[in-house]
């Protein structure tokens, strides 16, 4: 059996973990939640939003992109990473699992694949809701002066935001597996989200910090690194290391 051959089964082993899981139900309901909430917003106030100048559909889509990659994603990163390690953390399966032929690495790859997927899944429901929504509003909310749905304010930020949380995602993705207490990965990551909640503030430290890059990137100022370029070259490193450090870890459940 070829070595891609070996990967892909690995692959859709854990992407058959998913079935019927907490883990899976989250991609659908995190966006939704989001989407849901600017959507009441508009929807109930549209008379005071109206009176603003201008069509509201870029602000619609700002507003929803923003509380997505500040608040609802870190989280989302969180459970969902945790939940994924603890397929195998909560039912000991770490023995049985590692005895088998693949090579450790080719596990912990696959893991972090998954939690991609789940989290650009979550991302193109985002933006199925946002248009949907649009278009709702514009046709029983007229005095939101929605004419039209442009993709421009959507898809290009939401690419951006898909492409610097990568780090994030790598860096939870390790830590998860790295511990077996769900409390500690996730309180790990909640604690990541709420200084990435002041570093966004910051134009020297959080076009830097994992959890506030996302925001950077769609909105960079003047002077700042390509947040994308080192979010992307950060994650190969990271993923990396997790890979190495999970292959050499001596498991003892």
């Amino acid at each position: 059996m070829s070595g891609l051959t070996l990967f892909l089964r690995v692959l859709s082993t854990e992407v058959l973990k998913l079935k019927r899981t907490l883990a899976l139900w989250m991609v659908l309901l995190s966006p939704l939640v989001v989407v849901e909430l600017y959507f009441l917003i508009a929807f109930l106030g549209a008379e005071r939003l109206g009176a603003r100048p201008g069509d509201q559909w870029t602000s619609l889509v700002t507003n929803t992109l923003s509380l997505w990659a500040l608040l609802m994603m870190p989280m989302f990163l969180a459970l969902e990473t945790s939940l994924l390690a603890g397929l195998e953390h909560t039912d000991k399966n770490w023995k049985s699992l590692l005895a088998l032929p693949p090579p450790r690495w080719m596990i912990y790859v696959s893991k972090w694949l998954v939690v991609v997927g789940m989290l650009w899944s979550a991302h193109l429901l985002l933006a199925a809701g946002t248009l949907m929504t649009g278009a709702i509003l514009r046709a029983f909310k007229p005095v939101l002066h929605i004419s039209a749905l442009p993709l421009a304010p959507l898809v290009p930020p939401l690419l951006k935001i898909s492409a610097s949380a990568l780090l994030a995602l790598t860096i939870q993705h390790w830590v998860s597996l790295r511990w077996q207490s769900f409390t500690a990965a996730f309180g790990f990551g909640m604690c990541a989200m709420v200084i990435g909640f002041v570093a966004v503030n910051s134009a020297d430290f959080g076009p830097w910090f994992p959890w506030s890059m996302s925001l950077h990137a769609v909105r960079p100022r003047p002077g700042t690194p390509n947040v994308m370029a080192v979010a992307l070259a950060a994650s190969c490193l990271v993923a990396t290391l997790g890979a190495w450090d999970f292959s050499r870890r001596e498991i003892t459940s």
